[in-house]
């Protein structure tokens, strides 16, 4: 713990300074003029808002004072105002008036107070702290008194008022109590806490009527109806008050009380922070940003400082239209000196590890430099001042790579020649090294971040960060394998140690220093690995076709066989000649199978070899079909099956060779009745274009997987599970017929949905002979 202090303390020692300096100047007010500036401009920015229309005014302005005369006026002229009010049935009347001493018409000004029993009357105290009290009979007649003391900041600018001195309250919330007894209740906030006023906007703006015509009646008595008619002296020169939005010419003091009856009405007073916050931030906040900044990048200090700084204000803007006032010079000022500090003492530190590193690189390497007296002079020369002189530490440095230069243009050569990709990279991903492969391959140059150049193309984002946390926690990296085209590249990532270490820190990987990323082309060796994959996949087919052959071809040997055998041993003890016509058919039936099989694994062998010889000659669809169907019709007809053969009116000749034709409808057909079930349907149709002729067999009640159809033609591949009759068959017969209809320059298609299969054969209408035929 105390080491690591002892490493990280410097990092907390500008915002340490920079606290100490404010908080003096706090202590002195230095920094209030700035938030009282700061005060306005929120204002400024946020603009005026309307005034709460329960509010009116009757000013004491110049017109009054020149038709009523010299101010201050007889009590009678506010008796006569009183009475004229009394009609208009007004909530509460504030009079921003003093009637500290005695006069003669003072019962009469009683009286109309009486009369209205709404009536708010002010007081003061002068400048030796003697309170001016109203006289005891208008103070007997009011509803409430209120005090209107207040002190304007530097600038002259009223910004808070106590609610209560002595336990009396301001006129204003003494008005809000009286309307709280007369009218609705109002939620009043502590009173033992000041009222930060929330100015609405310019005076100005208020319902004001001059005293003068409201006296003469020249004001229409529904706007003083229900409302808090405030009564003060509005005319020039007269108790002058600055506000955010009246400074030049200044409003008058009743307007302050305006405000106050504004804010408690609207409850929207301004919300300040307490003073502890202020010391809070200054204390933690300081400090806190040092440590953070110290170290970083100018870039990342300066966007830290201008997020801050400008975050803050946003955030200041926004929560003053909600009504809170943030401190903003203190917060502004304290982020700016702390990242000054920092930015100083960051610079400091800079200069002196760079002449440390001079020092080291110097005893390090000085054997291996090239022997130049006047430039390793210059390296031996200690700095006059160590932190500040950095110009002879950055010749001393130029000398240096001057130096190393040479190695390193040397083995940048090297790496250069390479037939591979190469790029060096630091552990931020930023490049420094690429050699011309690896700017071809990755479009990289020195100076980019490795990342842009790899992601997406390469690896993703997420592909990138595993592998680069294996590298930081030294774990070896599986290389990949990418296709680009026609191309393969292998890509491997590699740690990169530098050979010696000269610094005192240590980076998170325990000395790693960088990346290396190598990128190899294997296209080559790919396709040596896929030209010997496809051998052992062609020797594994052929051993597969051997296993098939073998395994069909034995069972469908020994199956008739034994039924041959066994019908000689029934021919034998046969004791009628229909028993031995039977066992006779079931002989010449087995030994029809028997053959079948040969002819047709000789057949395709013969036409894998290309020996068979073909007799191309014209063929007269519209008769040869039905010849060839009609054998077919007593098999349908003994299993329930329909047979059709379905022709258009006119069907062209076709050349072609006729056996092997006849090979690929009777095998399509005889599958067809094969595994159609009973009442099922077999059609044989046929159509044609100018160029092909179609020829097409359809069975009902079965289908076709369509995971099987692709392997449907292979040789001894049979459907699973669709041989409900257990017919049996070599799974031959439509493998040789692919073969025969490609022979012939056609091509058979099959489909299988909604309980229906259909083979399609499309033959040229004049044959021709292929030169090979693929295996």
């Amino acid at each position: 713990m105390t080491w690591s202090f002892g490493k990280h303390y410097w990092r907390l020692l500008p915002g340490g300074l920079v606290t100490l300096v404010f908080a003096v100047l706090l202590q002195l007010g230095a920094i209030q003029p700035l938030e009282y500036a700061a005060y306005n401009l929120l204002f400024a920015i946020r603009g005026e808002t309307a005034w709460d229309d329960r509010l009116v005014m009757i000013t004491i302005d110049e017109h009054s004072i020149k038709q009523l005369g010299r101010f201050p006026w007889s009590r009678q002229r506010y008796a006569e105002l009183l009475n004229t009010l009394n009609k208009n049935n007004p909530s509460i009347i504030v009079l921003d008036l003093l009637f500290s001493e005695q006069s003669r018409d003072d019962p009469a000004l009683a009286q109309a107070m009486t009369q209205s029993g709404r009536v708010v009357l002010a007081q003061a105290q002068d400048r030796t702290g003697f309170l001016l009290l109203p006289v005891t009979a208008l103070r007997d007649a009011a509803i409430a008194t209120g005090h209107i003391l207040h002190q304007a900041s530097r600038d002259g600018v009223t910004r808070q008022v106590p609610l209560t001195i002595h336990q009396k309250p301001v006129l204003g919330l003494a008005a809000i109590q009286a309307y709280k007894l007369v009218q609705a209740p109002v939620a009043l906030p502590k009173l033992d806490r000041p009222l930060w006023i929330n100015w609405p906007g310019r005076v100005a703006h208020i319902p004001q009527y001059s005293f003068v015509r409201v006296l003469q009646g020249q004001v229409p008595a529904h706007v003083f109806n229900q409302k808090i008619v405030l009564i003060g002296v509005t005319a020039a020169d007269v108790d002058s008050l600055i506000t955010p939005f009246d400074y030049s010419p200044p409003a008058s003091g009743v307007y302050l009380h305006a405000a106050i009856i504004h804010n408690l009405l609207q409850r929207n007073a301004l919300h300040v922070p307490q003073p502890v916050w202020t010391w809070l931030i200054l204390f933690v906040g300081s400090p806190t940003l040092s440590w953070f900044l110290s170290q970083r990048r100018e870039l990342t200090q300066l966007l830290v400082w201008a997020t801050l700084c400008f975050g803050w204000m946003g955030t200041s803007i926004v929560l003053f239209y909600f009504n809170y006032w943030l401190p903003i010079a203190l917060p502004l000022t304290m982020v700016t000196a702390t990242a000054v500090a920092v930015l100083l003492s960051d610079r400091l530190q800079i200069n002196a590890l760079l002449q440390q590193q001079v020092r080291l690189l110097w005893q390090k390497y000085q054997p291996d430099l090239v022997n130049h007296p006047s430039r390793l002079a210059a390296l031996s020369t200690e700095p006059t001042h160590p932190l500040w002189d950095s110009a002879s530490s950055m010749a001393q440095l130029a000398t240096l790579a001057e130096q190393f230069g040479r190695s390193q243009s040397t083995q940048a050569a090297i790496a250069r020649s390479l037939s591979i990709g190469l790029i060096a990279a630091d552990l931020d991903g930023t490049i420094w090294f690429c050699n011309p492969h690896a700017s071809q391959w990755l479009l990289a140059q020195t100076g980019e971040l490795l990342a842009t150049c790899l992601v997406p193309h390469w690896l993703t984002a997420e592909q990138w960060q595993a592998d680069l946390t294996q590298l930081m926690q030294q774990q070896p990296v599986s290389p990949r394998e990418f296709q680009r085209d026609d191309r393969w590249f292998e890509m491997k990532l590699e740690p990169l140690t530098y050979q010696a270490a000269i610094t005192h820190e240590y980076t998170e990987a325990d000395g790693l220093d960088g990346l290396l990323l190598l990128l190899e082309d294997i296209t080559l060796r790919k396709q040596v690995e896929a030209t010997l994959e496809q051998q052992v996949q062609e020797h594994q087919r052929l051993s597969q076709l051997k296993d098939d052959f073998l395994s069909t071809v034995s069972h469908e040997l020994r199956a008739p066989m034994a039924n041959i055998k066994m019908a000689i041993a029934m021919l034998k003890i046969a004791k009628s000649d229909l028993e031995r016509e039977r066992y006779l058919k079931i002989l010449q039936s087995e030994c029809a199978r028997e053959m079948e099989l040969i002819n047709d694994l000789l057949d395709l062998q013969r036409l894998e070899a290309g020996a068979r010889i073909y007799s191309p000659e014209t063929i007269d669809l519209q008769d040869w079909l039905p010849v060839l169907v009609e054998p077919f019709y007593e098999r349908a007809e003994a299993q329930q099956q329909t047979l059709q053969v379905q022709l258009p009116k006119q069907l062209p000749s076709l050349v072609s060779d006729q056996p092997s034709l006849e090979r690929i409808m009777v095998e399509l057909v005889n599958n067809a009745c094969k595994y159609t079930p009973p009442t099922g349907e077999i059609k044989v149709m046929a159509d044609w274009s100018p160029t092909y002729v179609e020829l097409v067999v359809q069975n009902s009640g079965t289908e076709i997987p369509p995971a099987d159809l692709p392997r449907i033609f292979e040789k001894f591949y049979r459907v699973p599970r669709t041989d409900r009759w257990k017919r049996g068959g070599t799974g031959l017969g439509l493998a040789l017929v692919k073969k025969l209809v490609e022979y012939l320059g056609g091509k058979i298609e099959v489909r299988s949905s909604a309980g229906q299969t259909t083979f399609i054969v499309q033959l040229p209408l004049r044959y021709q002979v292929p030169d090979t035929i693929e295996p």
